[in-house]
């Protein structure tokens, strides 16, 4: 056995570096006036109830964390992340119900572009894919960047396995190039949602912008595929084949229940955002079932 392979698992620093994010994301936001009046009602200072709100997100964050890895453990990576999904989306819930987060946010784009109409669905599952590829885009530039210590310091499970952290020099270049997809696709998403947001002749400054970060995006996937090998299309490739059948399913059912009245119209950028959506659940659980069956193919060889 090899002194690589006897290498002890290194503890992980994703749950602090969660909850500093959680902690930065906490302060570009305020709290609402619901949750204010709901806390005067118990007695609470405002001060102290302001404290409290914006502590809040951070307690939920690292709590659904730490509580998945206490669930999670001895069960298979799967299931953890299912775990951790499933509390993530609890604690965003919460975090989003105490807080109006990323509020300048809108007051900048209204100044650019003028104001903007009240989000639909579809529109709030843009501003969400952004938000989404755009945090994971940059993760992937750190791991490019600093390579094994990004990959230690993003990482939620407990105990890393040192080979799966070991990002090589010449594989930084991929997530260089993946990181900039997912960011361009993140700003189209968002763009798209703004020229939708936005009132008569403004809309095509934010069109343009959509086009051009979506365009962007396709060459980059391009490149990448020209460097993958074949494993690697072959993942990209199930994956596109899994999340395809979801969809259509999904469509399929949503189309009959459209006609008998129980569910509203799908549009074209509800269904983008749907099929993103889609894709990266299946493009995550397909990775992570190739990468786990080849580490522990290695280590039966080993």
């Amino acid at each position: 056995m090899s002194t690589e392979a006897s290498k002890p698992p290194r503890r992980a620093a994703g749950v602090l570096t969660t909850g500093i994010g959680a902690a930065l994301l906490s302060a570009t936001g305020q709290p609402t006036p619901k949750m204010l009046a709901r806390l005067a009602e118990w007695g609470v200072p405002d001060l102290a109830a302001r404290i409290a709100i914006h502590a809040l997100p951070v307690v939920l964050i690292v709590s659904a964390v730490l509580l998945g890895q206490a669930l999670g453990k001895g069960r298979t990576k799967m299931t953890r992340w299912i775990i951790y999904a499933l509390l993530g989306g609890v604690a965003g819930f919460f975090t989003g119900y105490s807080m109006d987060l990323l509020v300048g946010v809108p007051v900048v784009i209204e100044a650019l572009n003028g104001p903007l109409a009240e989000p639909s669905v579809a529109d709030i599952g843009l501003w969400t894919l952004g938000a989404v590829s755009i945090a994971t885009g940059l993760m992937v530039a750190a791991l490019a960047a600093f390579g094994p210590p990004a990959a230690y310091a993003i990482n939620l499970e407990p105990d890393c396995d040192p080979e799966a952290m070991d990002i090589r020099k010449a594989e930084r270049g991929i997530y260089g190039l993946s990181s900039a997809g997912i960011v361009t696709m993140g700003i189209a998403s968002i763009a798209l949602a703004i020229a939708q947001q936005s009132g008569d002749g403004a809309t095509l400054g934010p069109s343009i912008i959509a086009l051009v970060a979506g365009a962007a995006s396709i060459f980059v996937s391009i490149m990448l595929w020209n460097l993958m090998d074949e494993l690697q299309r072959r993942q990209v490739v199930n994956a596109y084949a899994v999340s395809a059948v979801v969809f259509t399913a999904g469509a399929f059912v949503w189309s009959v229940a459209e006609v008998q009245g129980l569910v509203p119209a799908f549009g074209a950028a509800a269904s983008f955002v749907t099929m993103s959506f889609v894709q990266m659940v299946a493009a995550s659980i397909i990775t992570a079932t190739v990468a786990g069956n080849a580490r522990a193919k290695k280590r039966r060889t080993a």
